[in-house]
């Protein structure tokens, strides 16, 4: 059953953290923690990411590209969107030559490595936006 209207404005969003290295992931949760959201798991492979999305069922996701065990963010973002549409903002050094291949998924945006606050910020209200005018139909 839906959530009234007011429960869904007034809960706190709830991210999922994909990302290999430690410092990165650290930067993220703090920098989330200090725009509102919750850090519903934080995690390092693409199965992880997988598993985690499908059952914590995050308001969106940053995904890095290259992960953990040699794998791969895109890939991680196919297999989630067949149970999930959640946004994906992916966080990548490796940008201008991925482009076209990650927004090939429905509701995603690119973030090029290092991610300031601001830019983050920005990608998340914009991920709010999107899901807003989808609910709003």
């Amino acid at each position: 059953m839906p959530q009234p209207k007011e429960e869904r404005i007034s809960r706190q969003r709830r991210l999922l953290i994909v990302e290999d290295e430690v410092v990165v992931a650290w930067e993220h949760v703090l920098t989330v923690h200090e725009l509102g959201w919750e850090v519903c798991a934080t995690v390092a492979t693409e199965q992880a990411a997988v598993e985690a999305a499908l059952h914590l069922k995050p308001d969106a996701i940053l995904m890095d590209y290259r992960l953990a065990q040699g794998g791969d963010g895109f890939l991680a973002a196919r297999l989630i969107r067949e149970t999930s549409d959640a946004p994906i903002i992916f966080c990548t050094a490796y940008g201008a030559s991925l482009r076209n291949q990650l927004l090939s998924l429905r509701r995603t945006q690119i973030m090029r490595k290092p991610v300031l606050p601001s830019s983050l910020q920005k990608a998340l209200q914009a991920a709010l936006e999107v899901e807003t005018r989808v609910d709003g139909q």
